[in-house]
């Protein structure tokens, strides 16, 4: 398995509406029930959010990403970094 930190880059705030925010949180919170992300929150700047996925690959991390809301509407762009971790905290979310 593998891991990736994604920072979600905010580039059209203004086109951010209710509807597309409850599409956003309702795709994050598939994946989320699917293992696929392990965590996520927004930036202290609000500038975008960020997320710790963990995939098979690369590949699947940006199809993922190609299907986004927040993507689809031009509001927020990504950046994926793969990382190979060396500890696990048994309790993350204490």
């Amino acid at each position: 398995m593998k891991y990736f930190i994604v920072e979600g880059i905010i580039k059209n705030a203004e086109l951010m509406n209710d509807n597309i925010m409850k599409e956003h949180m309702a795709y994050s919170k598939k994946a989320m029930d699917e293992g696929l992300i392990l965590m996520s929150g927004l930036k202290d700047d609000m500038s975008g959010g960020l997320f710790i996925m963990k995939s098979e690959s690369l590949e699947k991390v940006e199809a993922y990403l190609t299907s986004e809301p927040l993507k689809l509407a031009n509001i927020q762009d990504y950046r994926v970094i793969e990382f190979a971790p060396h500890y696990f905290n048994q309790s993350p979310s204490e």
